[in-house]
């Protein structure tokens, strides 16, 4: 029998398992909060320290305005937390008025969301306004600007498109390149896909090298899989961005309509976070493509230093032997 485009080893079968998600005042008492220490575990095994010969992950979180790409860090942040659920990507969601808080491209280090204070490489996102449902060049061109690392701290987008032809010869440069994409769409099915934009993210991400992209449908509480339409939805926007089963997740962020009562201002609520940390842990698995600091280039350079202070070691010896001898 062939197996169902919605199902998804890591997340669809938790969901399809979980009973409906009670906020608890104390995390401990939700039932999935020993799988989100284990997680939590597992990602920082797998994320490594800075005794490694790796720099941290850079992730893009990228997708139109609206498709719930603040809600999906806040809730990513939250995931990795043991304390509580933080405002630290503002977001404008509440209400009809299409607000977009994002206008600026911004980096969150591990210093900004994580709170302990260990050695782990836990990965920065980056964040930016919502494209356009657009395949053009000027996009292309800012796409790759943000792909290369070339996109400056608190930039505004729209300036930067005006100089994405020129990209390589952009100076400042605030990060290094990205290391993954993650594609972020609601799935409300009365809002349509933008086929135009994945394939601008398409053609982006394999200019210089090819980037791993992932898939995130938000908003499953509204929007459960369950409908036709969703599913429909679900189908397409894997196919368009060619996502296999781990590369995939439709999720419930933090929001009021899963907690009313305001419970995740002051504590976690691990089964919202199970899931998210089962995709973050697909997400953060190594790669042979990976970066990684030069070490061998260090090696050669201490060399050539040890090389030149020998030779002027050696001058410097023959030099007092003449100035003795003359």
């Amino acid at each position: 029998m062939k197996r169902d485009v919605l199902e998804n080893s890591f997340v669809e079968q938790y969901y399809s398992q979980a009973q409906h998600i009670i906020p608890q005042e104390n995390q401990k008492n939700d039932p999935k909060y020993e799988e989100k220490i284990e997680l939590i575990k597992e990602c920082q095994e797998i994320a490594g320290t800075d005794l490694s010969t790796k720099p941290p992950l850079n992730i893009a979180i990228i997708g139109l305005p609206g498709g719930g790409k603040s809600s999906l860090l806040n809730t990513i942040f939250a995931s990795f937390s043991t304390s509580c659920w933080e405002d630290i990507v503002q977001f404008g969601s509440f209400g009809t008025l299409g607000k977009q808080f994002t206008t600026r491209f911004k980096s969150f280090p591990k210093d900004v969301y994580y709170k302990p204070t260990d050695a782990y490489l836990m990965p920065t996102f980056l964040d930016m306004t919502g494209f356009e449902d657009e395949d053009s060049a000027k996009t292309l061109a800012l796409l790759e600007l943000v792909f290369a690392g070339r996109i400056r701290e608190e930039e505004e987008l729209t300036s930067a498109k005006s100089s994405g032809f020129n990209y390589f010869i952009r100076k400042g440069v605030c990060h290094r390149p990205v290391d993954r994409i993650i594609v972020v769409c609601t799935s409300n099915p009365d809002d349509n896909l933008p086929p135009s934009f994945f394939n601008a993210v398409w053609k982006a991400k394999k200019k210089h090298r090819e980037i791993p992209v992932y898939g995130v449908m938000t908003f499953r509480d509204k929007y459960p899989p369950n409908n036709e339409r969703v599913k429909f939805k679900i189908q397409e926007f894997r196919k368009h961005l060619a996502l296999p089963q781990h590369r995939f997740a439709h999720i419930i962020n933090y929001c009021d309509d899963i907690d009313s009562e305001g419970v995740h201002t002051t504590t976690t609520i691990p089964s919202l976070d199970v899931p998210v940390l089962q995709l973050m842990k697909q997400v953060l698995k190594t790669r042979k493509d990976d970066p990684t600091f030069p070490t061998e280039k260090l090696v050669n350079n201490r060399d050539i230093l040890s090389m030149l202070a020998f030779i002027f070691a050696v001058l410097a010896f023959i030099y007092v032997l003449l100035i003795s001898n003359s």
